[in-house]
């Protein structure tokens, strides 16, 4: 006797774009919360307190014009990688929300880089099996990728999100100005993840980017602002069209260049962040594409000396460092991303440039070659 059963959850959520979040008189955040029940946990990233010694008081102010129930105080929490390489969040969260009767229709607000965001929502995601949580992204590369999707994850075992799930928030609001404290390097490598889902998806975005690479280190604001605009809207697309966000499948379509910077960021022990390693990562699939054919020279130059003008950094010593046997230790990588999703190997490569395709092997032999091209540029 077989009982079949289909499960149909529509999921919606709202990416809210504004200026000044808790000022007294903005009603952005506000709108997320849905009901009657108002009650919430904040979670701050210690980065953008210090950055904005403020904004605690500015958090609670805000709550009380807008009847919002924060019930204790707001929570400041490590932000970068640190916070994803224990499992001290998954306590912190859980003790609090149950001192405080948390329940699955409270909210916990996450107000952080992607890190902070990974961490924490996945601890509001295993409360109650769920939590209704909001993020605040604070980063470039939050609010232009990370945080406006549905995954989170814990590091574990040398491994990048090796403990991990997916919680769709219920709404994602994005404060440009926040993004003003950030200093340069978070500023410039959050971008990488613009020109990885331009160069897979959009031509007139990465031609966009191209023409303003420049504006980037120079901290232009409205260009950064379409900038985060256009890539958070083509990450959210791909998420609600791809018929597959909760990667049941065995491809990653906007993982392009991940592979290598998953490996990259454990091998540096997170010395390398998520979007300086992304930029490598990119800059060595466009060698690999250009050698097989599916870009030319002048797609391949355009690009990367874009990124280069962009400010990134396209080397890191650990791309030479090798294992007892003499191979190269960022192409385990490749077996990692494999095995993460399962199935065959599926590595995303632009067909020429503003389109994808799929390819299911990538040979040591090239991956070599690649670095190679790498090494000579940065003249090292």
């Amino acid at each position: 006797m077989t009982v079949n059963l289909s499960v149909n959850i529509p999921y919606k959520f709202d990416i809210l774009f504004t200026n000044d979040i808790f000022a007294d008189d903005n009603e952005t955040l506000a709108r997320a919360f849905a009901g009657s029940n108002r009650r919430a946990l904040f979670f701050l990233d210690s980065g953008v307190a210090g950055a904005c010694p403020d904004i605690v008081e500015r958090i609670d102010r805000w709550c009380q014009r807008h009847a919002i129930q924060n019930v204790t105080a707001v929570q400041i929490v490590p932000g970068g990688e640190q916070i994803k390489n224990s499992l001290d969040i998954l306590d912190r969260v859980g003790v609090l929300a149950s001192e405080f009767g948390i329940c699955r229709h409270s909210y916990i607000v996450i107000i952080g880089g992607g890190a902070v965001l990974d961490a924490v929502g996945f601890a509001a995601g295993t409360v109650h099996r769920g939590i209704r949580q909001i993020r605040v992204p604070t980063t470039v590369l939050s609010q232009d990728d990370s945080g406006v999707g549905v995954k989170n994850g814990l590091n574990r075992f040398g491994i990048k999100n090796y403990y991990g799930g997916y919680a769709p928030p219920v709404a994602v609001v994005n404060d440009i100005l926040l993004l003003k404290t950030l200093d340069d390097r978070d500023w410039i490598s959050g971008v990488s993840e613009a020109f990885k889902v331009a160069i897979i998806k959009d031509k007139p975005f990465l031609n966009f980017l191209i023409a303003n690479a420049e504006k980037i280190p120079s901290r232009d604001i409205d260009a950064m602002e379409k900038i985060v605009h256009r890539s958070a809207t083509l990450h959210v697309e791909h998420i609600n069209v791809s018929g597959d966000p909760f990667e049941t499948g065995s491809a990653r379509p906007l993982d392009f260049g991940h592979w290598a910077a998953h490996k990259l960021e454990m091998m540096t022990n997170n010395e390398l962040r998520h979007g300086e390693a992304v930029a490598i990562g990119i800059a060595i699939d466009m060698c690999c594409a250009r050698e097989l054919g599916l870009i030319s020279n002048d797609d391949f130059d355009r690009v990367i000396k874009a990124m280069e003008t962009a400010g990134m950094s396209l080397w890191n010593n650990a791309l030479l460092e090798r294992n007892t046997g003499g191979e190269l230790i960022v192409i385990d990588g490749l077996e990692l991303f494999r095995e993460h999703l399962g199935g065959q190997l599926t590595l995303a490569m632009p067909d020429g440039l503003g389109k994808k395709m799929d390819i299911n092997q990538l040979s040591i032999s090239l991956v070599e070659r690649a670095i190679a091209v790498l090494l000579e540029r940065s003249g090292r």
